[in-house]
């Protein structure tokens, strides 16, 4: 039994630098992979975070470690960047981990800000080779030290981005390009992989005879003494010279017509064999990728199939706590799952309907679409480019398409929403989930920039539901349009259906009157209709000032009528959004506004958004709160314009840690 006094993790926690790897023997790799790989669970499935991915990789980054220099020599780049965990714990986090994906914790995702040893901050998929071939080409370029390797450790289901592909083709044209490419290859992305790369991989997976008897032989030739270690490297070398007459798909030869000496497959949690494969071709001076067959999740519920229950696990409520949303009368079912009972309601009446994602089943709901339709749920692996390009050949086919994409991830596809969407004005409607902040994932999956980017293409109609009744109605309006549109809705649990406002006929640009006042407007967009409310409610008993309340619901095009009525009327208009403040639904509502100019006095405009900065990870509580987005920060901040206005109107406290002012008290702050 173990002392008190003894360590936990007894190699972990000795290890100062990483450095210190190379002089490990492996055994003694293999003993520190099993604290890295026990730690990883007992940390994680407290603080929450994406678990598999980081399991599936513990060997490989111990050999990576051991075999490479990072950091000032060698350069290091994760793909999907949640495979990092292992690689924190090896460069310093270890006693910061428990702050994983916490306010002011360590990103789930390798963060340069954290730590020199994170080349990039990496949280999508895809980019890895292109990057380290950038290191790699420049190297080259500026006569640096020849022996640098980029190393690009691609997996998890990126090999299936179009720029995945696109850096392979590049990079294979130079031969002294000191580029080294891993395949971590666990056929899985969140749900399991698809496609024909997939099943190409499969069939290299489970044709490793070669491979299984040059384990046996190396063995035994290990054991020779004085020349083993000699006749083991020959051994490989001739291997691999070899591999014109073995069947093709057995040892990659696609890699091999790209340009890259392909090594593999090789058991990923073998350390002796990773460190073989890096050692083994660490001497080339050309883009070489080593092909290493791994377990998602491996040590984590073994027993258990893996589907995607392992790609992330919730935090305890130790971390979560009893934390009270900034939305009021939540508690309803989520976006999500509201978006696809409407998908599958829409199928059933209307066989055009057809629904896409690129690898996100899941994380949009729609496993129980596939279920009842499989025929019409399509999920085209990891490549939302393609997606939405496929997307606008079935719409000018005649069919409805329904492309279900993350906010952060339609932005990868930006050029066929461009081309093949808008220009075309193909029928597609994009179901834009985490739309706004998501929290623990932080600045790379944040949605906050949708507005922005479609708002600025013709033929686009935007909206945004309140409440997951109105998203319904928004599919069912979107369903009948004959170019594109898109509907935004956030992460997490809508307003209860009870608490819900009463349905009102919903039309193309037309927004919706929930309170009258004379004394400004809260012009919302979205889910911050109900802020908007819970702040009128609150200036109203504190002050007596009656704000009205209009829920936008489209942000292009703008309800002309309703809108302009307000800022001709009103002292001051508020717009209310979880969206970057360029270039978002309050600019949309200022543009609108100069083109009013001349026309009498308007109301001047105050925009409620996020700030123009990327945002980190925290809950989406602690973000609200830190962007002054959330009820109160809002109410405090109307209670100081509406100040400045109404000097003859004392304000009062509103909740506890508001502030009490008076008018010449919040021109001070103002200024």
């Amino acid at each position: 039994m173990t002392s008190k006094s003894e360590p936990a993790y007894p190699l972990l926690e000795s290890l100062r630098s990483p450095d210190e790897l190379r002089d490990f023997e492996t055994p003694k790799l293999e003993e520190l992979a099993a604290e890295l790989r026990t730690f990883i669970i007992e940390s994680v499935t407290h603080t929450g975070g994406h678990l598999g991915a980081g399991l599936g990789v513990v060997e490989l980054t111990l050999a990576l470690y051991s075999e490479f220099e990072f950091n000032e020599h060698d350069k290091l780049i994760w793909d999907v960047g949640h495979q990092c965990y292992p690689h924190k714990l090896l460069t310093g986090r270890l006693e910061r981990f428990s702050t994983l994906r916490q306010a002011g914790g360590i990103s789930g995702f390798p963060d340069p800000k954290e730590s020199p040893y994170d080349t990039v901050k990496t949280g999508h998929g895809g980019t890895s080779i292109s990057t380290a071939m950038g290191f790699a080409l420049a190297w080259r370029e500026l006569g640096k030290d020849c022996q640098r390797k980029a190393v690009a450790v691609i997996g998890d289901g990126s090999l299936q981005e179009g720029n995945a592909y696109e850096a392979l083709n590049h990079a294979g044209t130079y031969d002294d390009a000191n580029l080294v490419v891993v395949l971590n290859d666990n056929n899985m992305s969140i749900s399991p992989s698809v496609g024909a790369m997939s099943h190409y991989l499969s069939k290299v997976r489970s044709s490793t005879w070669v491979n299984r008897r040059l384990r046996t032989i190396q063995r035994a030739v290990r054991r020779i003494p004085r020349i083993g270690d000699g006749v083991d490297d020959v051994l490989h070398r001739w291997y691999h010279s070899i591999q014109g007459i073995i069947p093709h798909h057995t040892l990659g030869i696609i890699f091999e017509e790209l340009g890259f000496f392909y090594y593999g497959p090789i058991d990923g949690h073998d350390v002796e064999s990773l460190r073989q494969a890096f050692r083994a071709t660490r001497w080339m001076r050309r883009p070489v990728l080593i092909h290493a067959v791994t377990k998602k999740g491996l040590g984590y519920q073994d027993d258990v199939p893996e589907t995607t229950c392992y790609h992330a696990a919730p935090p305890s409520k130790a971390i979560t706590g009893d934390a009270v949303s900034a939305y009021p009368d939540q508690g309803g079912p989520s976006f999500t799952s509201a978006f696809a009972d409407q998908v599958i309601a829409m199928a059933e009446r209307d066989p055009r309907v057809i629904v896409l994602t690129a690898a996100m089943l899941d994380g949009t709901g729609l496993v129980k679409v596939r279920k009842r339709f499989p025929e019409r749920c399509l999920d085209t692996g990891m490549a939302e480019q393609h997606a939405v390009a496929l997307a606008s050949g079935m719409a000018l086919a005649g069919q409805r398409p329904i492309c279900a994409i993350y906010s952060t991830f339609l932005q990868r596809a930006y050029d066929q929403v461009f081309q093949e969407v808008a220009l075309q004005r193909a029928p597609v409607m994009f179901c834009l989930d985490r739309g706004g902040l998501v929290g623990a994932d932080g600045a790379t999956h944040n949605g906050i920039f949708d507005i922005a980017y479609l708002r600025c293409l013709p033929n686009f109609t935007l909206m945004a539901p309140r409440d997951t009744g109105e998203l319904v109605r928004m599919m069912d309006l979107a369903h009948e349009l004959d170019g594109p549109s898109a509907i935004r809705f956030p992460r997490g649990s809508g307003v209860h259906p009870d608490s819900q406002l009463p349905a009102t006929p919903l039309a193309v640009g037309k927004a919706e009157r929930l309170a009258d006042g004379n004394d400004g407007c809260l012009l919302a967009y979205g889910t911050m209709t109900y802020v908007a409310l819970e702040v009128r409610r609150r200036i109203l008993a504190a002050t007596g000032m009656e704000l009205s309340v209009v829920n936008a619901r489209f942000a292009k095009p703008l309800d002309a009528d309703m809108i302009g009525s307000e800022l001709r009327r009103q002292p001051i208009v508020f717009t209310m959004e979880d969206h970057s403040v360029a270039g978002g639904f309050g600019s949309a509502v200022n543009e609108m506004a100069a083109t009013m100019s001349g026309t009498g006095e308007l109301a001047s405009v105050e925009i409620f958004a996020l700030p123009d900065r990327f945002v980190d990870h925290g809950t989406q509580v602690e973000q609200l709160i830190e962007t002054e987005l959330d009820v109160d920060s809002i109410t405090r901040r109307v209670q100081l314009s509406l100040g400045r206005l109404t000097p003859t109107k004392p304000l009062r406290v509103i909740g506890e840690g508001s502030l009490a002012v008076t008018p010449r008290q919040a021109g001070a702050e103002r200024s």
